[in-house]
């Protein structure tokens, strides 16, 4: 498998926003989703990019071994998991599942197959290192890849699993980071860095966004955004869904309730993980 400056993986599509936006920017796209009604949803709706063969659709989970896994499909898609940890969690908040075999695949098998993208997106609800691990197998890699960092994660060693997040990308010559919320407004550059100009608005929720070197914020080495990763984590400990805030009286003083609120509303969305290949500049195209 070799590198290819056209393709874009996109492991984890969902409802499809980020495979939308890649292929507005040019590019070519291998999309990865283990929900079978979003996948023939999404089949439906890029009907004409995969006749182009612009497009083609895995429905597939990434699994450690070739097979089949246990999907548990949520009322409501985005808490729809693999994970029976996750499942229980979402179950206490009121979310329904029922279990659906799928098939199952090693990441490996499938760049084997499509070669390896210039962008690697992954958003696989707590599996993303499975992909990134997959990885050293191969010669090339990604010039760029972003993950969806455990720093917001319900997990009790969520400290230690965002060192490994970063380390295991280290090891495969990853040497710039960053942090992105994915419900951060993102303005993109025009002329653009990354492939064709795209008018806005961000595909929004369910999104990564931008990619490479479009996006916002400033490319970190390692133990700086390590440090940044865990302060992200105390934040979330702190102000998150179920942080000390919450269990706090709401109060009646408007200088506390206004405070409180304000602390919460920094702990909001998903954080991604992006990392950059070493020896790449700022700019790539």
């Amino acid at each position: 498998a070799r590198m290819r400056t056209d393709l874009i993986i996109d492991v984890g599509m969902h409802v499809g926003h980020d495979t939308w936006f890649y292929l507005a920017k040019g590019f070519n796209v291998v999309a990865i989703e283990a929900n079978p009604e979003l996948a023939r949803e999404a089949e439906a709706r890029f009907a004409g990019e995969i006749d182009d063969g612009r497009l083609r659709i895995f429905p597939v989970a990434i699994a450690e071994q070739t097979g089949t896994a246990r999907l548990a499909l949520a009322d409501r898609p985005s808490y729809s998991s693999l994970s029976p940890a996750d499942v229980k969690r979402a179950e206490g908040r009121g979310v329904h599942f029922h279990d659906v075999e799928v098939p199952a695949v090693q990441f490996e098998d499938i760049l084997d197959e499509v070669d390896i993208p210039y962008y690697l997106k992954v958003d696989i609800e707590g599996f993303d290192l499975l992909c990134v691990r997959a990885l050293s197998r191969f010669d090339d890699r990604p010039v760029y890849i972003s993950i969806e960092s455990s720093v917001k994660s319900a997990e009790r060693h969520a400290f230690g699993k965002i060192f490994e997040e970063l380390n295991t990308l280290r090891k495969l010559g990853y040497r710039r980071f960053k942090y992105i919320d994915q419900l951060q407004i993102q303005t993109l550059p025009d002329p653009p860095l990354e492939g064709r100009h795209f008018v806005q608005p961000m595909p929004g929720v369910d999104a990564s966004g931008a990619f490479g070197a479009e996006t916002p914020g400033r490319w970190e080495p390692f133990v700086r955004a390590l440090l940044r990763g865990w302060a992200l984590r105390a934040l979330r400990v702190v102000a998150g869904r179920d942080g000390w805030l919450a269990s706090l009286p709401p109060g009646r003083l408007p200088l506390y309730r206004s405070l409180r609120f304000r602390i919460r509303k920094l702990s909001t969305g998903p954080v991604d993980l992006h990392a950059r290949l070493s020896g790449v500049s700022q700019r790539t195209q």
